[in-house]
């Protein structure tokens, strides 16, 4: 029989949902795109998609095991209007392949908490909720595309 701590069956999105919440950041995994969504904690998973959310993606199903995770990982900010249209925001996170999963998940999940935590630290400092404001010009230009 083989070992309950077999790593290479467990599926990527599972890596990726634990590393975020290490970072106190929640996700849920999005079955019909095949990749993670992680929001700011003040928000319920089923309001995540209407605001600022993040989708972690690889070039393969996210949902298969680690076993076949040959890198790539990136993570990819975007505003939300009604769950259905979204803008791009910036890309926050990107591994190159060949890295270890576990290394990758973890560097992205803190580089997802940074950009929510950056993004309420604006928007307090703006009194925007966005978080995107005139001193902040990448965001602020892409932002303004939608």
């Amino acid at each position: 029989m083989p070992p309950m701590n077999n790593l290479a069956a467990i599926p990527v999105a599972a890596v990726l949902l634990h590393a975020l919440a290490v970072r106190e950041v929640p996700g849920f995994l999005e079955l019909d795109e095949d990749f993670v969504i992680a929001h700011p904690p003040h928000l319920s998973q089923d309001k995540a998609l209407d605001s600022e959310h993040i989708i972690l993606c690889t070039p393969r199903y996210i949902s298969g095991p680690v076993a076949q995770y040959t890198g790539g990982l990136y993570a990819r900010s975007y505003e939300g209007y009604d769950g259905s249209d979204y803008c791009d925001i910036e890309l926050v996170y990107e591994a190159e392949p060949g890295w270890d999963l576990m290394a990758h998940a973890a560097a992205c999940a803190e580089a997802v908490a940074e950009w929510f935590a950056s993004r309420r630290t604006t928007a307090e400092a703006s009194g925007d909720e966005s978080g995107a404001d005139d001193t902040d010009k990448v965001r602020t230009s892409t932002t303004g595309v939608c």
